[in-house]
């Protein structure tokens, strides 16, 4: 029988998937994302997942493989910050206003995609005084997440409002993962978002 296995070593991802009753296997993927890339956002989010589970795919040719990717987007593509310079001007970009968050879910057999979707959730912004931007960059919680901030983060109380899923704001959208184990009709008691 086929294992579930997903590409993460995200903490966050990690601690979702623990809490819907589906039995994961966690590996770190050997994917680098590039968010540079001449590609459409929902294209992207989509190809950096593929990637992620192609990169672990030839050790585990028999097992059903999971990846997930989050982008942020205003005008442009925007992952997680590089570094504190990078960070304040990703904060100071969506401070205050709207932007897109995407989340993909791809699923991976054999090298062949058996699955894959997209959720998007668009977000409004506080507007947070310079101040408190530098103080909550030099906490360094901004780094590893798309956008800079973490929707969970209530010290700092980046979002104002959203419309759409939760999760997928947090970076992994587990509706998706449960469309997949519908078309495959695998039924178990989840704890799935109701996005």
């Amino acid at each position: 029988m086929s294992n579930f296995i997903f590409a993460t070593s995200s903490p966050r991802r990690i601690n979702i998937l623990e809490n819907i009753n589906v039995e994961f296997k966690f590996i770190s993927h050997e994917f680098d994302e590039n968010n540079d890339l001449n590609m459409k956002p929902k294209d992207l989010v989509v190809f950096n997942a593929e990637n992620k589970s192609k990169s672990i795919s030839k050790d585990f040719p028999k097992d059903t493989i999971f990846a997930s990717d989050t982008i942020v987007y205003k005008n442009e593509i925007i992952g997680k910050p590089k570094n504190k310079i990078d960070a304040i001007r990703i904060i100071n970009k969506l401070n205050n206003d709207f932007h897109t968050v995407l989340s993909s879910i791809v699923v991976l057999k054999n090298k062949k995609i058996l699955f894959s979707g997209v959720k998007s959730s668009l977000v409004r912004t506080n507007n947070i005084s310079t101040d408190k931007i530098k103080k909550y960059i030099d906490s360094g919680y901004y780094i590893d997440k798309a956008g800079g901030y973490g929707i969970q983060n209530k010290k700092f109380d980046f979002v104002k409002e959203y419309y759409g899923c939760y999760e997928n704001i947090l970076g992994l959208p587990t509706c998706l993962i449960k469309e997949y184990l519908s078309i495959i009709k695998l039924k178990n008691d989840y704890n799935f978002s109701r996005c």
